[in-house]
């Protein structure tokens, strides 16, 4: 399933998400204003797992290509949660 539906089966409306690359399996939630919330680490896992990337190589692109862009989301914008070991 992906992020949308997963969103939407959850009862969540209204909620900006992650879309050019879905990162499916890293969506953990939504914060209580609706803003999804994804794990960093699960994102890399689904571009090295989904994409072909390599560890590294997803990295750069999410704080590059992803990262980058979520000022320019605005308030609404996912968060992105960085476990703590």
């Amino acid at each position: 399933m992906n992020a949308k539906e997963r969103i939407l089966n959850a009862g969540y409306e209204d909620v900006t998400y992650l879309v050019d690359y879905g990162y499916d399996d890293a969506l953990i939630g939504i914060s209580s204003n609706n803003r999804a919330i994804y794990d960093y680490d699960k994102m890399v896992e689904w571009l090295v797992q989904n994409e072909g990337f390599e560890p590294l190589e997803a990295m750069e692109w999410i704080d590059y290509n992803t990262l980058r862009a979520l000022p320019y989301m605005g308030n609404d914008a996912p968060i992105i949660m960085y476990p703590i070991e």
